[in-house]
C-alpha cells in the first residue's frame, strides 16, 4: 500500500534496512521476478547497472550467457524459473556485497523457498553460495570447491546445483580468440554448460527424503541385535585427540549406526568387552570415515585388532572426485546427504599438549548424541556411494 511516493517496503524493508544500500540504488529490493513453471530458483549474487535501473535480474550479458546455456535444453529462464540475488539492492559500483549485507538479504531466500517450494535451485557464484550457506555450514571455501555437485538439501528440500557466475564466465573468454572472430570455449565455460546440464537432468527426479535416525541411548545397548553376522555397522570413535600413541589418550565414546538404527556408548571397561569382541569378529562387516584412524584407536587403547573392514567413505569420496577438502565427514555429508553441520554443541578445542575438551568433559550426553549421528551419516553416506561404484 502507497505512503505518497513510497511503498511500505520502500519506507520498512523487509530486512530492516540494515545495510543501507536501498539508499544508493535505482531498484531498492528488486522482487523475485520469472513464472518458475519448471520450478527452478536462479539465485544471482547482485543486480548490476541495467538490472538496477530496469528492476530485474539477469538481463546484461552475464544474463544472456545464462539465457543461452539453459535454452540449449529447452528451458527458457523468465518462463521456467523463477530469479533472484542474493542481495537484492545494487552495491555501489558493483562491488562485492558485504558478508552484513548478504545476512541482512538472506531470510528473502528463505521465504521465496517456503512460498514457491522449488524443485531445484541453481545457485550462481560465491556470494549466492555464501547466502545459501550462511550459518549452517563453517568453512564454505570457494565456489571451486561446491560446484558441479548436486546436493539433495533437506531444509530446502530440493537440490541445490552450485556453479560459476556467469559474469566470471564471461571474463574466462579473455585472450581464447586464437585468430578467429569468436572467442574458443574456455575450460571453465565448458564446466559451466556441464553443471547446467547436470541441474536441470535432476528436475526430473525424485528428491530423496533423508530417514531420522533412531538414536537409542547406551542404556538401550543391545550387542546382539547390533553385531549379527553378516551385520553391517559403521563405526565412529570420539577421542581425546587425534594421536592415540601418546601417554593419558583414550577413547570417550563409540558410535555405531545399522540402518537407520543409531547408538553411541561410553568407553567403560565392562561395555569395552563385550565391544572388542564385536570388533574382532571379520563376519560382522565394518564401515568407517577414515578407517585408518578408527582402526589405530581400538589397537593401541582396547588392545585389538578391528577385523572386517569393508568400505572407507573417505577413501571413496577421493576416488569420486579429488578436490582438496571435500573429504571430511561433515562436507561429505552435506554433499552427499544435504544434513549441514551438526557439531554445534559439542566443543574440541584442543590444548598445548594435543589433548581436546573431551579429556576433562567425557561422554557428556551431547557428545553421544553428536556421536551416534557421525556413526549415522557415515552409514548413509556409504549407502549412497555403494550405487556410484556399480
Amino acid at each position: 500500500m502507497p505512503r505518497g511516493f513510497f511503498t511500505v517496503e520502500e519506507i520498512r524493508p523487509g530486512c530492516g534496512g540494515i545495510c543501507k544500500l536501498q539508499n544508493s540504488c535505482h531498484s531498492p529490493k528488486m522482487p523475485v521476478t520469472g513464472e518458475g513453471r519448471m520450478k527452478i530458483l536462479v539465485i544471482a549474487e547482485a543486480p548490476g547497472e541495467q538490472e538496477d535501473e530496469q528492476n530485474i535480474q539477469l538481463i546484461g550479458q552475464a544474463g544472456q550467457l545464462l539465457r543461452a546455456a539453459l535454452a540449449k535444453y529447452g528451458v527458457d529462464l523468465d518462463r521456467d524459473c523463477r530469479k533472484t540475488n542474493a542481495v537484492r539492492c545494487r552495491p555501489p559500483e558493483n562491488r562485492k556485497p558485504t558478508r552484513n549485507e548478504i545476512a541482512a538479504c538472506q531470510p528473502h531466500i528463505w521465504d521465496e523457498i517456503k512460498t514457491n517450494q522449488p524443485k531445484m535451485i541453481l545457485v550462481l557464484g560465491q556470494v549466492a553460495l555464501e547466502s545459501f550457506l550462511l550459518d549452517r555450514i563453517h568453512g564454505i571455501g570457494t565456489i571451486g570447491r561446491w560446484r558441479g555437485f548436486i546436493i539433495p538439501d533437506q531444509k530446502a528440500g530440493c537440490w541445490i546445483c552450485p556453479t560459476f557466475h556467469p559474469s566470471y564466465i564471461l571474463r574466462s573468454r579473455k585472450g581464447h580468440t586464437r585468430g578467429r572472430s569468436r572467442p574458443v570455449l574456455s575450460a571453465t565455460e565448458l564446466v559451466f554448460g556441464l553443471d547446467i546440464k547436470a541441474a536441470l537432468e535432476k528436475v526430473k527426479e525424485t528428491f530423496p527424503v533423508m530417514p531420522i535416525p533412531e538414536t537409542l541411548s547406551s542404556d538401550q545397548l543391545d550387542f546382539p541385535s547390533m553385531a549379527r553376522v553378516g551385520q553391517m555397522i559403521a563405526i565412529d570413535y570420539e577421542t581425546t585427540g587425534l594421536h592415540p600413541y601418546r601417554r593419558g589418550h583414550q577413547i570417550v565414546s563409540t558410535g555405531v549406526c545399522w540402518g537407520d538404527k543409531a547408538v553411541a556408548f561410553p568407553m567403560f571397561p565392562e561395555i569395552a568387552r563385550q565391544w572388542k569382541k564385536v570388533l574382532a569378529d571379520p563376519q560382522i562387516k565394518k564401515i568407517g570415515h577414515n578407517i585408518k584412524f578408527e582402526h589405530q584407536w581400538a589397537q593401541h587403547c582396547l588392545g585389538v585388532e578391528t577385523e572386517g573392514w569393508v568400505w572407507d567413505t573417505m577413501q571413496a569420496a577421493h576416488i569420486l572426485d579429488n578436490r582438496k577438502h571435500i573429504s571430511g565427514l561433515k562436507h561429505q555429508a552435506y554433499l552427499v546427504l544435504g544434513v549441514p553441520d551438526w557439531s554445534k554443541d559439542v566443543n574440541f578445542d584442543s590444548d598445548a599438549n594435543g589433548f581436546n575438551t573431551l579429556k576433562q568433559s567425557g561422554a557428556t550426553e551431547e557428545l553421544l548424541k553428536y556421536n551416534a549421528l557421525d556413526a549415522f551419516h557415515t552409514f548413509h553416506i556409504y549407502l549412497r556411494q555403494r550405487k556410484l561404484f556399480k
